[in-house]
């Protein structure tokens, strides 16, 4: 069994092997990553993190909103920008699709945003079938996932969406902190739907992973290239322009997908999503979805400093 069928499984069984050889390009998983970049400093380094994975086949990054309004906002255009520019240090902005995702949340679950983000999903997807699904990362809103599966049915069996927010812990799903509630209606649509789903809680999981400030000035600062725009996204933004340590929310969803030994997934019922901060228990759901209930944190921090340190090395 492949590396990439096992990815495939993955809601179904708990892995425990990690991906195959780096740079087997029979094996590698096809990825579109979309973030909502602007809104936070992780995106950027998780967004990284994917494109420098050599088990990971990116065939798209995409823009993604970060407020709560149905009507149009300037928040996924300030996303794009920094997309943008995280592909212009890497060389990446000419062969790499970068669409714009949607800019309003859904009115319901059954009323998509139509966007070229959405559109580029849906493409990827028919590009490939059951046993080579695409892997969508949500790192934001799930607005884009969402709308394309509302805006196409038919790729429900070729992909498999990941995303990051709503909490899990003893067993027990909780509320939205973030991502939800900047479109619940497409969580609603997500969770409804029958797409392979993993999921990573953030208030109880991912919230441990972090890196510190002088362990990114150590690996990246005068580097050049994306090296020194990640360096920089942290000093400017306003959240961490003081911080010595940053939570890295979406950071730990691209590991604990690459990495399955540093993460403790469990098949588990969807909850019945009510509201962002209601969710209603439902154990017996058929309705199965993986989430990750634990992480190895300091391997997912010393797993990130090899990837960026063997990058680093391939542009000298």
């Amino acid at each position: 069994m492949t590396p990439r069928i096992r990815l495939v499984l993955s809601l179904l069984v708990v892995l425990f092997g990690t991906f195959g050889s780096a740079g087997a390009a029979d094996d590698s998983v096809r990825v579109i990553v979309d973030a909502d970049t602007a809104n936070e400093i992780d995106d950027v380094y998780a967004i990284v993190r994917a494109l420098v994975a050599p088990e990971f086949r990116v065939e798209g990054l995409t823009s993604a909103h970060f407020t709560r309004s149905t009507k149009p906002n300037d928040t996924v255009h300030r996303s794009q920008v920094i997309n943008e520019q995280i592909l212009d240090a890497m060389g990446l902005r000419d062969s790499m699709p970068h669409p714009v995702g949607a800019d309003r949340s859904m009115t319901a679950p059954t009323k998509p945003v139509d966007s070229p983000a959405a559109r580029l999903i849906i493409e990827r997807a028919h590009a490939g079938g059951p046993d080579d699904k695409l892997v969508v990362f949500a790192l934001g809103a799930c607005t884009n996932l969402a709308s394309a599966l509302v805006l196409d049915p038919s790729i429900e069996p070729k992909v498999v969406f990941a995303f990051i927010d709503g909490d899990y812990k003893n067993g027990r799903w909780g509320p939205g902190i973030f991502n939800w509630k900047n479109d619940i209606h497409a969580v609603k649509a997500i969770f409804e739907s029958n797409v392979e789903y993993i999921h990573m809680p953030a208030r109880s999981v991912s919230v441990e992973m972090e890196l510190s400030k002088k362990d990114v000035d150590m690996h990246m600062k005068g580097r050049g290239g994306v090296w020194d725009l990640m360096v920089n996204r942290w000093e400017t933004f306003p959240r961490t322009a003081k911080s010595q340590k940053k939570t890295m929310w979406d950071v730990a969803l691209i590991e604990a997908v690459l990495r399955p030994k540093l993460a403790t997934p469990v098949v588990v019922g969807a909850p019945i999503i009510h509201n962002a901060g209601k969710v209603e228990q439902f154990p017996d759901n058929p309705r199965r979805v993986k989430v990750f209930e634990a992480i190895d944190a300091q391997g997912m921090q010393n797993d990130f400093w090899e990837a960026m340190d063997a990058a680093i090395q391939k542009t000298k």
